[in-house]
């Protein structure tokens, strides 16, 4: 499984700005198969390939991998406590519960799992992206070894 990692230079990344990155990068992978977008979530037609984007302030998060996935990507700040109250996030660490979250909705395209309980079965890895920044993969069953492939805009 590969995540790219692309910095912003100056900036942060807008909202929609994902998807001429990844056509750029999925063709400099090499990868052949048909990436469509269904409900603004990218999608293989093919089925035996599975994507997963995020992105905060000057990061973004490309998640590809041959099982489904979610990946959700956050600047590292305080939540603030009536947050972690009305969302009921677990309060010794609230950001790593707000990333599972935000990583299960985009594994089961479910947004009721910010605040309805998670399938027991999923299964979550925690990247060290940077220090700036938490990160989170989830999928249905055991990960398999991540690898970070950093990238520039200028890379692209």
């Amino acid at each position: 499984m590969d995540v790219y990692l692309l910095h912003k230079k100056q900036g942060r990344w807008p909202n929609g700005s994902s998807e001429p990155i990844v056509r750029s990068i999925l063709k400099k992978a090499r990868i052949k198969s048909t990436l469509s977008y269904v409900d603004g979530r990218p999608v293989f037609l093919e089925g035996k390939l599975f994507l997963s984007v995020s992105h905060s302030g000057s990061l973004m998060a490309i998640a590809l991998a041959q099982q489904p996935i979610g990946i959700d990507l956050e600047e590292n700040k305080t939540v603030k406590p009536e947050v972690i109250q009305r969302l009921t996030l677990y309060p010794a660490s609230p950001l790593i519960d707000w990333c599972q979250r935000e990583a299960a909705i985009k594994l089961y395209n479910e947004p009721l799992y910010l605040m309805k309980p998670i399938p027991k079965e999923t299964v979550y890895q925690e990247l060290h992206v940077s220090d700036e920044f938490t990160c989170i993969l989830a999928s249905k069953s055991t990960l398999p070894l991540v690898r970070l492939i950093p990238l520039d805009e200028d890379d692209l």
